[in-house]
């Protein structure tokens, strides 16, 4: 699922399960040793991205779910949780090339990178409340702030690339997802020669810091309530 291609300095991670890149929860669990790996061996950057390039990652396999009790869906959303936050919290600068649909702990996989690129008709959103289910709002309101991550929780609708970049949550637009690729390539070869080995680590931990320490508890809070509500022992919806 998870496809490592050495550029230098930086992995690109290649979320490689067609049609849409979902991922089960035994995938997610594969991405912090994935990590781990690549601090040891000195890597400066990593840009996720998707392939076939269609679409970057349409969240979760949401077929295990119609099988898992809600004390199952419990730890399988722990996965979700560790990988995202050794995304965020490790020191190797992330970026993430972002095309086609970029939907639920997809969308929160390119929340939890520093840096966001994507192409003006990609689409990003949390479309969990359509099938009866909450999840993501902690780490939307991260980079998007209290208003927009409420819309999108509350409504399931997604936003363009283009939206995301005028309200910021993009820094940067290419035209097509290779092109995309390459500018985020380019971006994460300059940052990580640019910040380099122990200065790198004490810059992340210290952005992660001021950025407040209740984050990974709101998303615990977060997980309970999907739990009960998504696990196979959850009332049937219309």
């Amino acid at each position: 699922m998870f496809r490592v291609e050495r550029r230098d300095q930086v992995a690109v991670i290649h979320l490689d399960n067609p049609p849409v890149n979902a991922v089960t929860f035994d995938r997610w669990r594969a991405l912090p040793p994935l990590i781990a790996g690549l601090e040891r061996e000195g890597i400066g950057a990593m840009v996720f991205t998707g392939l076939p390039q269609r679409h970057f990652c349409a969240g979760n396999d949401f077929r295990e779910f119609a099988v898992l009790s809600p004390d199952e869906t419990l730890l399988g959303t722990a996965a979700v949780r560790d990988a995202l936050r050794a995304v965020r919290e490790s020191p190797i600068i992330a970026v993430a090339a972002l095309h086609g649909a970029a939907m639920g702990s997809g969308f929160m996989l390119a929340c939890a990178c520093d840096i966001r690129l994507a192409t003006p008709d990609a689409r990003l959103g949390l479309p969990e409340i359509k099938v009866g289910a909450i999840g993501g709002y902690r780490i939307a309101r991260e980079v998007l702030g209290q208003a927009e991550a409420r819309a999108m929780v509350l409504t399931g609708e997604p936003i363009s690339g283009e939206r995301a970049h005028q309200i910021g949550l993009v820094q940067a637009m290419g035209p097509t997802a290779d092109q995309v690729l390459a500018q985020a390539l380019d971006m994460a070869l300059r940052m990580s020669q640019l910040i380099r080995g122990r200065l790198r680590a004490e810059l992340k931990a210290c952005m992660n810091a001021q950025d407040g320490q209740s984050l990974w508890q709101s998303y615990d809070l977060e997980r309970e309530l999907a739990a009960r509500t998504m696990g196979a022992a959850a009332p049937a919806r219309s």
